[in-house]
């Protein structure tokens, strides 16, 4: 275990250095569904039109320093009648929301936005005061939907949580822009409630009929609310590969790989030179841990993917690459007793810079190892 904790420990008695900042932070998220609703749960508010007695949910969207955008099914904030009834309608003049995250039970108000045109569907455009210190989620969007995919449904029967009962986009988005979803066990109290799958929101739940379900599309509502003048849209795609998903095996590994390489490079030059400031130690040693922790964590985690859906040279050239840059990776952690004179004198010895020359070779043909690989992982796929 003292091995894996590598340089890790090189930092314990640097002062006031944070290692989980955001230097390195990885382009792409590797979450399951559950666990991207998991994330979500903070964009989502529950609804309340006290006056005629309707309640669903709503997605934050995006706002400024003020105001907060929420979108959500119209028919939670105005009371429809039957279709084709005479019945008029009746807005809700007493919208009250709750963040799903806060920890108070405060109910705020909320108003329709005027300039709002729903043309004829069921969605509806709410602002409310934005909380002190509240961010949304921004990287939300599924950039594409997928018949026959999972899906999860976040929000119902006023429980902030995810709905146990997973879904299946059944139909994509027709004329109004409206998905099919069967979503079993699902009979109300989601409307304005946000609908995901691995990759993200597809849409917002409008109604549920028997054991499917109709969903307006994310997209379109991006399309609408870009529109409007001012507008305050700030979701953007998930970026998010299931771990489930071979794609997630082949953008992982490229992105460890790449990103140890360049932080490797990086100490490396820098302690090859006789001057070495302390921040950009400090820096370069974050980063580098980051990275490590990133390559542990995917060391072994795609094996099984790698067997499945590579032929057998990916397999093993994936265990001869991880085992020689585990071997570089030794070679730096030995110094390991030499870095408090190095971080307290900010110098590196003679015998340092020697050390570190002598790794080029090993550094050159890891570079070449890993081109290769990469290669091959995205040529077999």
């Amino acid at each position: 275990m003292a091995a894996k904790s590598a340089w890790r420990q090189v930092l314990s008695w640097l002062p006031g250095l944070v290692l989980a900042g955001p230097a390195c932070a990885q382009d792409t998220t590797f979450l399951s569904g559950e666990e991207l609703a998991a994330r979500l749960r903070q964009n989502l508010v529950w609804i309340a039109a006290q006056d005629i007695g309707e309640h669903g949910y709503g997605l934050v969207v995006g706002g400024d320093a003020q105001t907060l955008w929420v979108l959500t099914a119209r028919h939670v904030v105005v009371r429809t009648g039957m279709r084709g009834s005479s019945t008029p309608e009746t807005p809700s003049r007493q919208i009250r929301l709750r963040f799903c995250t806060a920890n108070a039970t405060e109910l705020l108000p909320s108003e329709p936005w005027p300039d709002w045109d729903a043309d004829g569907e069921d969605i509806a455009l709410l602002s409310v005061a934005r909380p002190r210190d509240y961010q949304p989620v921004t990287r939300a969007l599924a950039p594409q939907v997928v018949v026959g995919e999972p899906v999860w449904l976040l929000g119902s029967n006023d429980e902030c949580s995810l709905v146990p009962a997973q879904g299946q986009v059944r139909v994509l988005t027709d004329a109004t822009h409206n998905l099919r979803i069967d979503f079993p066990g699902v009979q109300g109290g989601s409307s304005g409630a946000p609908v995901l799958s691995g990759s993200g929101v597809l849409g917002l739940m409008k109604s549920a009929e028997d054991l499917t379900t109709t969903v307006h599309a994310i997209d379109d509502l991006q399309r609408r609310l870009q529109a409007l003048p001012g507008h305050r849209w700030e979701l953007v795609e998930a970026r998010n590969i299931p771990p489930t998903d071979p794609r997630a095996a082949e953008i992982d590994l490229a992105e460890t790989l790449n990103q140890y390489l360049l932080v490797l490079r990086n100490v490396h030059m820098l302690l090859q030179q006789r001057q070495v400031a302390r921040p950009t130690l400090d820096d370069y040693m974050q980063r580098y841990n980051l990275a490590l922790r990133r390559f542990l964590r995917v060391r072994e985690a795609y094996d099984g993917s790698l067997n499945r859906y590579w032929p057998p040279p990916v397999s093993l050239a994936w265990r001869s690459l991880r085992e020689t840059l585990w071997t570089l990776h030794q070679n730096f952690w030995r110094i390991n007793p030499l870095m408090e004179d190095i971080y307290k004198s900010q110098q590196s010895s003679d015998g340092v810079r020697a050390q570190m020359a002598s790794l080029e070779p090993g550094l050159v043909r890891l570079e070449s190892d890993i081109a290769q690989f990469l290669r091959l992982l995205a040529k077999e796929n």
